[in-house]
Parts: C-alpha cells; sequence; structure tokens
C-alpha cells in the first residue's frame, strides 16, 4: 500500500515507529529516495522543520518480486535506492516531487513498481498470501510449525524461504504481529489484559506486559492511556 505523511514543525520532534516486518521504498520531499529493509528494532526519526513523505510499504514477502536480492542483506538497513535500482531511482524520486498531484506521484509510483513484477508468481507471493491471512486470526498463529503445515514445507525449509523472501525467521514475524494486536487492543482499551492475554497465547499477563513494553517502551495499559490522550478523550 501506499502512505503519505507530512509536517510543519516549529520545534523539531523525535518520532518513534515500531515497524512491521515489511520493505519501504520512500521519497521525500528533498527528491531523496530510499529502501528501508525490515527493522527489527524501532525507527527512530527526528523531523524538523517543513516536509513530507510517500511511501510504498510492500507486503512481507513482496519487495523480492521487484528486485532479486535476498531479503535478510536489507534487514536493519536503511539505503539508497539508487543501490538498488540505478538511475530509475533518481528519476522516480523526481517525477515524484515534481508531479502536479497527489494522483499523478501515485501514478508514477505504481508505474515504476509493476514495471519490475514478473509475470510468474513467486515465492514471496505466497508467504505474503499466508501471513495476511494468519495475521486476522483471532486468535493468533504463535507457531512457526503451523505456518510451515500450511506451507506444506519443513520448519527448515520455511526458515530459508523468510530468509529469502522477508528477511526475518517466521516466529519473528509472528511475535510481531501479535505485540501489534495487543497495540491494537489499546485504541479500545479492555477490561482484563489478562484475558487479552490468554486470547494472544501469552502464558500470562506478566508475559504480555514484557513483551509489549520491550518493543513500545511501556506497559499496554500506558500506552493505552496515551491514546486516549492523544485523541483527546
Amino acid at each position: 500500500r501506499f502512505w503519505r505523511t507530512a509536517w510543519d514543525l516549529d520545534e523539531p520532534f523525535e518520532q518513534t515507529i515500531v515497524p512491521h516486518p515489511a520493505v519501504n521504498l520512500v521519497v521525500q520531499a528533498d527528491a531523496s529516495i530510499t529502501v528501508t529493509g525490515v527493522q527489527r528494532g524501532n525507527d527512530e526519526r527526528l523531523l524538523k522543520g517543513c516536509g513530507w513523505a510517500l511511501g510504498a510499504l510492500f507486503r512481507p514477502g513482496g519487495f523480492r518480486a521487484v528486485h532479486d536480492v535476498p531479503m535478510s542483506t536489507l534487514v536493519d538497513q536503511r539505503l539508497p535506492a539508487q543501490e538498488l535500482f540505478g538511475d530509475d531511482a533518481t528519476t522516480l524520486a523526481r517525477t515524484v516531487v515534481d508531479a502536479p498531484s497527489i494522483e499523478q506521484a501515485l501514478a508514477a509510483f505504481s508505474e515504476f513498481l509493476r514495471a519490475r513484477v514478473p509475470e510468474h508468481r513467486t515465492p514471496g507471493e505466497s508467504i505474503a498470501e499466508l501471513l495476511e491471512a494468519t495475521a486476522r486470526e483471532d486468535p493468533p498463529v504463535t507457531r512457526a510449525a503451523v505456518l510451515a503445515a500450511r506451507m506444506s514445507v519443513s520448519p527448515r525449509t520455511l526458515q530459508r524461504l523468510f530468509a529469502e523472501h522477508v528477511g526475518v525467521g517466521p516466529k519473528w514475524v509472528l511475535d510481531r504481529y501479535r505485540v501489534h494486536a495487543v497495540a491494537a487492543q489499546a485504541q479500545a482499551p479492555p477490561t482484563s489484559w489478562s484475558e487479552v492475554a490468554q486470547r494472544l497465547g501469552y502464558a500470562d499477563q506478566a508475559h504480555l506486559t514484557s513483551d509489549f513494553g520491550a518493543t513500545f517502551g511501556m506497559p499496554p495499559a500506558a500506552y493505552a492511556r496515551a491514546e486516549l490522550d492523544d485523541h483527546g478523550d
């Protein structure tokens, strides 16, 4: 999917993002263009003055379809897109920046990506579809062996496929999906976090709190209060 963000700040602001297990291709207002691989830690960015960014967030396993690079080599990396796409990346960035409308910018972005998608189906597509279905399940899948069984491959083969097409292991992806599911619960705080822990497959509430705090930097109850404050409730 495509996303866009813009800012106009009187003072610098440090933005913290807990990334999804996917690759981003991002153009910024200064015509820079970057590829960001799967980030295992939080993404910290200092925003200053005025600016904007327009990005394409790939499905987990999707980026390998537009560039034949092992995704494990991009983990925790942010690099100029020219290193992967050459001068075409520079042309895309300038086209996006100079586009008279967001619709035309997105059209240029889409054309750039479609021209690189192979006609044949890739293993990454199968992984993406499997993970999308998994992410909708309630309670969530927590064991990589379940994914291996659904793909009809051995756990070892699944590990290799994830390294090549996602960049990180299947267990890491499932754990990241689960902690995002906890964050989603904070949008409408539950009456019992222990019940949430049980439904999401944590050993107990302490396990949920520890896992969430290690990723988001605060307990889920505090995160929920912050979300309410941000929305003026």
